[in-house]
């Protein structure tokens, strides 16, 4: 006798709606440790070399961050890095300060504002420079931005 499971045919539907898709509105916003970030970085860089936005999930309740800006991957050196992080209720923040997100590493800031764009559906800016990994040669990145 076959295998009920193979005379049946079962199609997968559902999981998780992908980011994108769950009508976040993303606000450009920077806290207290990545405001002096952005401005050191556009001080030495230029105008457009870090972003932050936030933004609040309806679907889960849940806030969620995504940041593109210069990073440093271990084993290869400075790159642009595009990242989320889904944050925790507002009650367990205040023991922690700093969430890690989850992402990709590129060549230009451009390739990391597709990347959160085409992803998560943050806002593309208007009339970006085209940052390149050699704009981040003499860059000194801190230590809670390396990955």
């Amino acid at each position: 006798m076959k295998n009920i499971f193979s005379l049946i045919k079962v199609s997968r539907h559902g999981g998780r709606t992908p980011i994108k898709e769950r009508g976040i509105k993303w606000e450009e916003s920077y806290e207290e440790r990545s405001l002096p970030l952005k401005k050191r970085f556009e001080k030495k860089i230029g105008p457009g070399s870090y972003y932050r936005w936030t933004g609040h999930d309806v679907t889960t309740n849940s806030d969620y961050y995504v940041v593109v800006g210069p990073s440093i991957k271990k084993g290869v050196g400075k790159l642009y890095f595009s990242g989320v992080k889904k944050l925790p209720p507002a009650v367990e923040r205040e023991k922690k300060k700093s969430y890690s997100p989850y992402g990709e590493y590129y060549p230009t800031i451009k390739a990391a504002l597709f990347h959160a764009n085409d992803k998560w559906g943050v806002p593309m800016p208007k009339n970006q420079n085209d940052y390149t990994e050699d704009h981040l040669a003499n860059i000194e990145i801190p230590k809670h931005v390396k990955a």
